[in-house]
């Protein structure tokens, strides 16, 4: 396999990391992160009487880092790598993980007289300041009584760094990596605002998940590609397949 000059867009600390990965399997990688996280909140907002759901990479560190309650608080969780951090956190009852959110709904409403029953009707939903408002409507109709807690708040970058548009014009980043909606569609934004459609035609996108890949495909890009699973694991498996 020949290697490929590949965009990142995740906030900086897991950019670098990714970066790492994929010049272990002979590629090459530029970083452009288009957003940023920080916290929004403070120590003492966490604490909790109720299940509390994770459904983000982002909420589990930030989570583990600042919450100082018991570790057998009742958790339900999406994705192998919030659910090893939180165990390797000394957390202790997590009650069930989901490979995605399709999958902790079905749990939930499928288990929701039982869990009601041992922990109470309170649900809280750990996320960040940007949401997915169907996944949330999905969450309201299982019977929960339902908090949102938004503890980390996400900022788009406005612009791409000038080297990502040279790199661009000159048709030298091959695939773009990308891993949330909302990057998508910044991503998708920034393109239109410099005026880099046509630079874009053999630019393979490659997502995490279908939804992101079917964004893509709506705003005009046609060579996508997305893992079979939403872990970033599946997402380098597909690669190397190239």
């Amino acid at each position: 396999m020949n290697w490929m000059m590949i965009l990142i867009t995740r906030p900086k600390t897991e950019a670098e990391k990714l970066k790492t990965l994929l010049e272990d399997l002979g590629h090459k990688a530029h970083i452009d992160s288009l957003s940023k996280i920080s916290f929004s909140g403070s120590k003492k907002n966490f604490y909790f009487k109720s299940i509390v759901l994770i459904s983000s990479q982002q909420a589990a560190k930030i989570f583990t880092k600042n919450y100082l309650g018991p570790k057998n608080l009742p958790l339900v969780i999406v994705g192998n790598v919030s659910y090893h951090k939180l165990i390797s956190s000394g957390f202790s009852n997590i009650l069930y993980k989901a490979k995605d959110s399709r999958q902790i709904l079905k749990y939930l409403k499928k288990e929701y007289s039982s869990l009601k029953n041992k922990y109470g009707n309170k649900l809280s939903y750990l996320t960040g300041s940007i949401t997915n408002k169907k996944f949330i409507t999905d969450l309201r109709t299982i019977g929960f009584k339902f908090e949102k807690k938004a503890i980390y708040k996400t900022s788009f970058k406005k612009s791409f760094a000038p080297a990502t548009i040279a790199l661009l014009k000159k048709n030298k980043i091959h695939i773009c990596l990308l891993y949330s909606q909302q990057n998508a569609r910044q991503f998708c934004e920034l393109i239109r605002k410099k005026n880099l459609s046509k630079n874009c035609n053999n630019l393979l996108i490659v997502t995490i998940s279908r939804s992101i890949s079917d964004l893509m495909k709506k705003n005009g890009f046609i060579n996508v590609k997305n893992s079979a699973y939403p872990s970033q694991q599946s997402l380098l498996n597909l690669l190397e397949r190239l």
